[in-house]
C-alpha cells in the first residue's frame, strides 16, 4: 500500500500478487524493492517497481523463498533465502546484482540469518540465533550481527546474554544508532518493546518503556519514528496494528498516522531518498580455498573470573561442522603461545568453532557458536568472547613472532594443496 501525503486512503500497489511484503526504498526514492508471491503455492521472490507501482520486474528466481531485500552500492542487493533442510526451516543471506545475476551466498554457519538492513557505514545488519547453532534452544534467543557485503568480518553488534530474548525488526537512525524490537517469545504476535543500541554505547537501552506492543520501527524524520502499535483491546484474541508517529526525544507515542478497523498496518517506510552506504572494497581471494584466524589473547574471555581464564592454555582444537549440518569433527590442533595467541589456517566458507585445551588435552572452555572465514580472509579477534567495549592491548602477539605462516588445519586434500602452494 502507498499512503499519499495528507490522505487517509491508501493505494494498493500490488493487486496482482497473492502476497507482498518487505518494502525497501532505493537511494533516490524512486523505486521500491519488495518480496512477493504470485500465488499461494509460489515461492517468495524479490521484485522491484517504481514508487507509483508501475514497471514491476522480478529480480530473483529462487528455488527456495527469497525475502527481505535491501539495496547495496554498485547495483547489488542483499536478501534472505529460506528453505527446508533435513525437515527444518533454515535461512541464510545472499547477494546478487539488481538484475538477479551473480547470486551468491554470504553466510555459511547455522543460526538462521535474517536480513535487517544495510548500515550507512556499508556493513550488513542481520539477526541470527545466539549461539549460532541449529537448535531449538538457540532459536529462542536472537542477537543482531554485522558483516561485510562479501560475508567477511561477522561479529555481534553487542553482546547481550539475556536468555529467550528475540531481537529483530531493526533499522538505523540518522545518528548511527540502531532501533529494534525486543520480544520474549519467538512466536509472539502482539508485538515487542522498542530498544536501541546507541553509537558508542556498549549495551542496549529501552525506548519508551517496556510495553510489548510495537513492530517495525522506521525513521520518519529527525528525532521521530513511524511504528506499528498494537491497537487491539486488552484481552483481544488477535493483535491489530495501526501506524503511529513516535517521538524519540519525549520517548512516547504521538499521533496516529493511519488506522484500519479490520486490517493491521505494518512495515511502513517513508517514500524518500536515502543515503548511499559506503562501499566496502572486498579483500577476498576467490582463488583461495582457505581463510585465517588469529587470536591475540585467548585468556581474555567472558567465561573466566573478571574476564580472564585462570587455567594455562596449551593448545587450541578446531572443530568443523559437516556439510550435512548433522555432525562435527576435529580438523586438528595448534599451539597456543604463552601470551594466549594462536594463528591457524582453516577451510574457507566452512563453519568452525574452537576449544581451548590444557597441557593434558583437557578442555578448558569450548566455543558454542559456529563461525567461518571467507576465501583469503584474515580474521582477528582480541580474545575468546571478550568485552566488546574494551580495546585489545597494543602489542605484537608471540604467534606472529614465532611463525611466519599459520598452522594449517584443513581437509586432507586441501592441506596437500596448501603445502604445495607454500
Amino acid at each position: 500500500m502507498r499512503l499519499p501525503s495528507g490522505s487517509k486512503r491508501p493505494v494498493d500497489l500490488t493487486p496482482e500478487f497473492f502476497a507482498a511484503a518487505d518494502p525497501q526504498v532505493d537511494f533516490s526514492g524512486a523505486k521500491i524493492l519488495f518480496s512477493a508471491q504470485k500465488n499461494a503455492r509460489a515461492k517468495w521472490q524479490i521484485w522491484e517497481m517504481n514508487a507509483d507501482g508501475s514497471e514491476k520486474r522480478q529480480i530473483t528466481n529462487c528455488t527456495e523463498d527469497c525475502q527481505r531485500a535491501a539495496y547495496l552500492p554498485d547495483a547489488e542487493i542483499v536478501f534472505t533465502v529460506e528453505g527446508l533442510r533435513s525437515g527444518r526451516l533454515e535461512s541464510y543471506l545472499a547477494v546478487s546484482k539488481t538484475d538477479g545475476s551473480q547470486m551468491h551466498r554470504i553466510t555459511f554457519g547455522p543460526g538462521n540469518f535474517w536480513l535487517e538492513t544495510v548500515l550507512r557505514d556499508g556493513r550488513v545488519l542481520a539477526s541470527a540465533s545466539s549461539p549460532l547453532q541449529a537448535t531449538d534452544a538457540a532459536g529462542k534467543t536472537r542477537l543482531l550481527y554485522t558483516l561485510r557485503p562479501d560475508g567477511a568480518a561477522l561479529e555481534a553488534l553487542r553482546c547481550e546474554h539475556q536468555s529467550a530474548v528475540i531481537r529483530d525488526d531493526a533499522a538505523e537512525l540518522e545518528d548511527g544508532s540502531v532501533i529494534f524490537v525486543r520480544r520474549s517469545n519467538a512466536g509472539q504476535t502482539s508485538g515487542g518493546a522498542l530498544a536501541e543500541v546507541r553509537k558508542g554505547d556498549p549495551g542496549e537501552s529501552a525506548v519508551g518503556g517496556r510495553a510489548a506492543s510495537y513492530r517495525s520501527p522506521r525513521p520518519l524524520s529527525t528525532g521521530s519514528l513511524i511504528v506499528s502499535r498494537n491497537s487491539a483491546p486488552q484481552g483481544a484474541s488477535q493483535a491489530r496494528f495501526d501506524l503511529y508517529a513516535f517521538d524519540l526525544k519525549k520517548q512516547m507515542v504521538g499521533d496516529v498516522i493511519y488506522s484500519d478497523a479490520k486490517l493491521s498496518s505494518i512495515q511502513a517506510v517513508p517514500l524518500i531518498a536515502n543515503p548511499v552506504p559506503k562501499r566496502f572494497w572486498s579483500m577476498l581471494n576467490s582463488d583461495s580455498k582457505s581463510g585465517y584466524f588469529i587470536s591475540l589473547n585467548s585468556y581474555v574471555s567472558s567465561e573466566g573470573v573478571k574476564g580472564r581464564l585462570a587455567a594455562a592454555i596449551a593448545r587450541v582444537r578446531v572443530i568443523s561442522l559437516e556439510n550435512t549440518g548433522t555432525g562435527e569433527r576435529s580438523l586438528g590442533e595448534a599451539p597456543v603461545e604463552k601470551d594466549g595467541s594462536f594463528y591457524v589456517e582453516v577451510p574457507a566458507n566452512q563453519p568452525v568453532r574452537f576449544e581451548l585445551l590444557d597441557a593434558n588435552g583437557q578442555t578448558i572452555v569450548a566455543e558454542r557458536s559456529w563461525i567461518w572465514t571467507r576465501p583469503g580472509e584474515q580474521r582477528g579477534c582480541p580474545g575468546c568472547h571478550g568485552d566488546k567495549a574494551l580495546a585489545p592491548e597494543n602489542r605484537w602477539p608471540l604467534t606472529l613472532k614465532r611463525f611466519d605462516t599459520p598452522i594449517a588445519l584443513l581437509e586432507k586434500n586441501d592441506a596437500a594443496e596448501a603445502a604445495h602452494a607454500h
